[in-house]
């Protein structure tokens, strides 16, 4: 038995997701059931803790790079932990993150543009 998550679009609108401990042969039989397109991955790992929703979502905005190729892009985390700043993301994301969606280039810079805390 694996942990497998199944995502299903129908017309290309995401139905839903399912995440479900099932065998090989038993998710090749679930997925002859459903409508649409489905696709099937398998989880990789677990992390985050529960919590009550918060009452609004601490969300961020950042812009990362490399300076000598002057390339860069921006990504969003539409929740964090309160507990969670800048120079937390900043051990994640410099040396780690790709400068842009093209290249192999790692970042060397990263900025805050959006925080909503």
């Amino acid at each position: 038995m694996a942990k497998k998550i199944i995502k299903q679009t129908i017309k290309g609108r995401n139905v839903g997701y399912m995440k479900i401990d099932i065998s090989d042969a038993d998710s090749t039989d679930l997925i002859a059931l459903l409508e649409g397109e489905v696709s099937v991955f398998d989880e990789k790992s677990t992390g985050g803790s529960s919590s009550a929703y918060p009452i609004a979502l601490n969300r961020k905005k950042f812009s990362c790079g490399d300076r000598g190729t002057k390339t860069s892009c921006s990504f969003t985390v539409p929740h964090c932990k309160t507990t969670a700043y800048t120079p937390d993301f900043e051990t994640v994301v410099i040396g780690a993150f790709d400068a842009n969606f093209e290249g192999s280039v790692k970042s060397d810079y990263m900025n805050l543009l959006y925080d909503r805390n």
